[in-house]
């Protein structure tokens, strides 16, 4: 079935890369992907591939495609676009102010609809099932927290995901085991004084200094708070305060994000920014509430098996040569952490870089561009790994 897949995938290419085109004139934020979800199901509709509609808040989608009786193996890919402007000049570019397809999930999305394509026409060959799940809201809102939660991995026996990456090169696939993404927090502080005169500034309690004192010693958390070989990352990345040049304002309110390798470290990071925060505030004579925004996502944990094995299948389907090892986790984070917590799986990487590429965009950039040479490459990489999962095919102990 290999051969029969790289085949048909190639042959999927003009299709494909026509879907994704058409979705990347249309992006849409979190929870808001209706015209991307109607798409999709009716690219699904006219290749009579079964599936379930109002998942996730509404907009989620998964499509099933039934073999004969076995295993269940669930395939990933996001929908949800980023609140950025365009500025590729692609002759598809982005047809919504402010709103733009700068991670890649307009060829994620593309690439699951192409595997589920090839799935379904080689169904009869397939020794399980395939549940292609089309999620909303990775960025941002962990709509995959809301696919586990609903209940559509009860059933399912491993998932997998793929993501494009510039860095590596288009035709290369990169897969690790253990930790390979962070755990994302985000955290608002804010910062009550006492406002006043600027010209009189013993009479007020400035929360403006204040704050910049909580900025700096947040900074020794990973200085001097977490061992050095777990790496943490707190960054402060908004501030507002004040109306006036002349006047002292009554609070400054922070933003911001940590990210960390474990759950150990994730859990000593939150606790230390409000115990610091509260009483760096406390010492300057004024009050800091810190709320942590949403519920966060955790560490991206790549099931050492089922990396193993995802690394087993890319190596059968492209050569070992394509197939490179995660050398170190990233500090971003994907909410298909939530997955894998649920169900033993991997995330894999897929190559985004044309050849002598220099300095690529990097993910949310306005100048991203997903490379379509990676589209035949993702389409094999999905379907395989669920093929060769599903007959038990490079089995790890």
């Amino acid at each position: 079935m290999i051969n029969t897949l790289k085949s048909a995938a190639t042959a999927l290419v003009p299709e494909v890369q026509a879907l994704r085109h058409e979705l990347h004139q249309h992006p849409e934020i979190r929870f808001e992907e209706h015209w991307t979800s109607d798409r999709i199901a009716q690219f699904l509709t006219e290749n009579g591939i079964p599936h379930t509609r109002g998942h996730a808040k509404g907009t989620g989608i998964m499509a099933t495609i039934e073999g004969t009786p076995g295993k269940t193996v669930a395939l990933r890919a996001d929908m949800d676009a980023l609140e950025i402007e365009e500025q590729t000049g692609l002759p598809y570019a982005s047809t919504i102010p402010d709103r733009m397809h700068a991670c890649g999930h307009d060829g994620h999305s593309s690439m699951l609809c192409g595997a589920a394509k090839l799935l379904w026409q080689q169904r009869d060959q397939l020794a399980g099932t395939v549940n292609c799940i089309f999620q909303p809201a990775e960025e941002i809102a962990a709509g995959g927290r809301f696919i586990v939660e609903e209940g559509l991995l009860d059933n399912v026996d491993a998932a997998f995901a793929l993501h494009c990456w510039p860095g590596l090169p288009c035709g290369d696939v990169a897969i690790g085991t253990g930790p390979v993404m962070a755990s994302a927090d985000f955290f608002r502080i804010t910062v009550q004084g006492k406002g006043g005169h600027g010209a009189n500034p013993g009479a007020a309690i400035d929360p403006i200094v204040v704050a910049s004192h909580i900025i700096t010693a947040l900074q020794s958390i990973v200085s001097r708070e977490i061992d050095p070989w777990s790496a943490v990352v707190v960054s402060v990345t908004r501030m507002t305060a004040g109306f006036a040049s002349n006047v002292i304002p009554d609070t400054a309110v922070m933003e911001g994000t940590f990210r960390a390798l474990s759950p150990e470290s994730r859990n000593h990071t939150m606790d230390a920014i409000t115990r610091i925060a509260t009483n760096v505030a406390q010492a300057f004579r004024a009050s800091a509430q810190v709320e942590m925004e949403g519920a966060g996502y955790p560490v991206l944990i790549n099931d050492t098996a089922m990396g193993k094995f995802a690394q087993a299948a890319a190596t059968a389907a492209f050569g070992a040569e394509h197939v490179q090892p995660v050398t170190h986790p990233y500090m971003t984070a994907e909410d298909f952490a939530y997955y894998l917590q649920k169900v033993p799986g991997a995330f894999i990487f897929l190559g985004n870089d044309a050849p002598n590429t220099v300095d690529p965009p990097s993910l949310h950039s306005p100048r991203f561009i997903f490379n379509d040479d990676a589209l035949a490459v993702g389409m094999e990489t999905l379907a395989s790994v669920a093929v060769d999962f599903l007959v038990d095919r490079h089995a790890i102990s």
